[in-house]
């Protein structure tokens, strides 16, 4: 067999399917660096950065029979960058939590209040647009990026198709980049 660093993401995803770990392995070994410089790079901690890689190549392996690829990096770039969103997302709703409950101080270094105020105005307008989507559309959405949800699952849980789901899943992602395209954009759905 010839080197596995030779290999091109198809044939690491072809074997990836077949249930071979060590294309897992070599994907990691060939995206890990650039996957986490991502992370870091929006959330400040090597911890929070190396749990948002660990978690994506996870759900690779985990999703590998359901998902088709046809580009691994351009695939790997957009799903840390989504879970990057969803991990400040937790965070922010945690600090809004504490302040509900009368906590005065809140220790937040990698947000300047400017930060704070652009994110929330963000988080506001997301799930406006989120919320704005036809229902169906909408619940399969939130199934899918806030549940974590497989087409799978989400098709049993709403008695539709696998096609259907994706369609409202495509959908969704078409309105929120419309929404969302332009200078400054970092979001990739």
């Amino acid at each position: 067999m010839q080197d596995r660093h030779l290999l091109s993401d198809a044939v690491l995803m072809e074997q990836l399917v077949l249930d071979q770990a060590w294309a897992l392995r070599e994907i990691f070994d060939r995206y890990w660096e650039r996957l986490y410089g991502m992370a870091y790079n929006r959330l400040g901690t090597e911890q929070g950065a190396e749990d948002v890689v660990q978690e994506v190549l996870s759900a690779l392996w985990i999703r590998r029979h359901e998902v088709k690829i046809d580009h691994l990096g351009k695939y790997l770039s957009a799903a840390v960058k989504y879970a990057v969103f969803y991990e400040i997302r937790k965070a922010q709703k945690r600090r809004v939590t504490r302040l509900n409950t009368d906590q005065d101080h809140i220790v937040n270094p990698g947000f300047t209040p400017e930060d704070a105020l652009l994110f929330k105005g963000f988080t506001r307008q997301l799930e406006s647009e989120i919320n704005s989507l036809p229902e169906k559309c909408r619940l399969v959405f939130q199934y899918s990026r806030e549940e974590g949800l497989t087409n799978k699952q989400i098709a049993e849980k709403l008695q539709i198709s696998n096609k259907t789901v994706e369609a409202h899943i495509s959908r969704a992602i078409r309105h929120l980049k419309t929404v969302f395209k332009g200078p400054g954009s970092f979001i990739s759905f």
